[in-house]
């Protein structure tokens, strides 16, 4: 129950950024006040291991607090020195997403149809001459663990533009492993609709991907099967959109989707090249 909570926390804070000096235009919070909203609507995070499900996103809870120097924001815990209105740096903890696709319940019977086990990334070629894709289950696996990350970002930051640089490494040493992600958001404003997009390139080092994605002897005695991961890029795109109704009730909603990057997508256990995040309805503020 706590992973569960804990990664609708973490999908909660895409609808939800940084509000020092409130630079961003969606949303905005005093010093040392709570932010309490809530989330209703569809959506669903999709799933690229083999037989993984997607994650159904309905109830998105949306908590922050934000303090002169320390926050928490939908589980990130951090502590910012020397803001400013142009730039902001912090070091901060939170769990590791990857292990989300490993143990989030199998919902698609009550919320959404069940992915397909393959997409075009493990369609064999027409010719019919080379011996079919071979894979793995997410069920038939070794336990993959939670990590916790430590990491450290740095914000720029003008009336309309956000540029971010972070560095997370593995602290609990689960698979002593890192990644580094660059980060440009743009917000503007459409008639009454307030709109951000981002793009973003991630590295995630091989230590990381060998554990989560890499198949061994852990997972199965057939050697067919078995792949050392190795270090991979992965890029992402989305927007964000947000309509006020009233005082507390606003339209808002989100699209993204993330390249995975071979050094995923080559692992057995993996059958998408890419991932895609998707969140519809309205949302209350208290």
């Amino acid at each position: 129950m706590f992973s569960r909570f804990f990664l609708i926390l973490l999908l909660a804070s895409a609808f939800h950024a940084s509000a020092l000096a409130c630079e961003n235009k969606l949303v905005c919070i005093e010093e040392d006040n709570w932010s309490i909203g809530v989330a209703f609507g569809a959506g669903a995070r999709t799933n690229p291991l083999v037989d993984g499900d997607a994650i159904p996103l309905i109830i998105l809870p949306d908590v922050a607090w934000y303090g002169e120097h320390a926050y928490f924001d939908n589980g990130e815990f951090g502590y910012q020195w020397q803001p400013n209105k142009d730039s902001t740096t912090e070091v901060f903890v939170r769990t590791n997403t990857e292990r989300a696709y490993f143990a989030f319940w199998h919902p698609s019977n009550i919320f959404l149809p069940t992915n397909s086990v393959t997409d075009d990334a493990g369609t064999p070629s027409p010719g019919g001459e080379e011996d079919p894709p071979r894979y793995i289950s997410v069920d038939d696996i070794a336990q993959r663990d939670w990590s916790l990350d430590a990491g450290l970002r740095t914000n720029w930051f003008n009336d309309n533009d956000r540029w971010s640089f972070t560095v997370i490494h593995d602290a609990l040493g689960v698979h002593n492993g890192f990644s580094a992600t660059g980060r440009y958001q743009h917000d503007f404003e459409w008639q009454d609709w307030a709109l951000a997009t981002h793009l973003s390139v991630t590295y995630k080092s091989s230590n990381l991907i060998d554990y989560y994605y890499g198949i061994s002897q852990r997972d199965t005695s057939d050697e067919i099967l078995w792949y050392s991961a190795g270090s991979t890029f992965q890029f992402t795109g989305g927007l964000l959109f947000n309509k006020p109704i009233n005082q507390h009730w606003h339209w808002l909603g989100r699209i993204q989707i993330t390249s995975l990057g071979s050094g995923m997508t080559d692992s057995p256990l993996v059958s998408k090249r890419y991932v895609t995040n998707m969140f519809f309805g309205v949302g209350y503020r208290f």
